[in-house]
């Protein structure tokens, strides 16, 4: 195309033809869009594979996790129905039901569940439930003096906060 073909403001003429060069300019962008769709598409379709691989894969960790759990806290069943069934006396069956808890608790530990340590401690509403109130004199700060029910942490977060008698100064 000549410079004869364009109009004033250096657009080319209506009806001007291409040159060779502008033709092959043309096809090698053409060429280049058409090759960045089809990244864009295997791209995409493995973006929608990895999304839908993690999220089996995590399933899948969850599901052993859980078992894994489920089978210790199972053994722990186990002991609790023998001791049910023996015919011990009031003192050797609650030695059993205090040893079966502690089984049960470090099977929770394995997993990150851990009690709070609340009696003796200062109040803390991030862990603890005041349910009732006393007058103290002696303390300086808010503190548990009864555990109603204890409190439980799962990695670090609390699940169940400390239901809790709190002695105020």
């Amino acid at each position: 195309m000549s410079y004869e073909d364009r109009n004033e403001n250096g657009q080319a003429a209506q009806g001007a033809v291409p040159t060779d060069d502008m033709a092959a300019k043309l096809s090698e962008a053409e060429a280049k869009a058409s090759e960045n769709w089809n990244r864009y598409l295997r791209t995409l379709a493995d973006l929608d594979n990895f999304q839908k691989r993690t999220a089996r894969d995590l399933a899948f960790n969850v599901r052993c996790g859980k078992k894994d759990l489920v089978l210790r806290v199972l053994e722990i069943v186990d002991d609790l129905e023998r001791a049910l069934a023996s015919d011990a006396d009031y003192t050797s069956l609650r030695h059993g039901v205090e040893v079966i808890t502690r089984k049960l608790l470090e099977a929770l530990a394995c997993d990150g569940v851990k009690p709070i340590e609340a009696l003796g401690k200062p109040f803390d509403p991030r862990f603890h439930d005041a349910v009732a109130v006393c007058e103290d004199p002696n303390l300086e700060v808010e503190t548990i003096v009864d555990e109603l029910r204890r409190g439980y942490t799962y990695d670090e977060d609390v699940i169940r906060p400390t239901m809790a008698r709190v002695a105020r100064p």
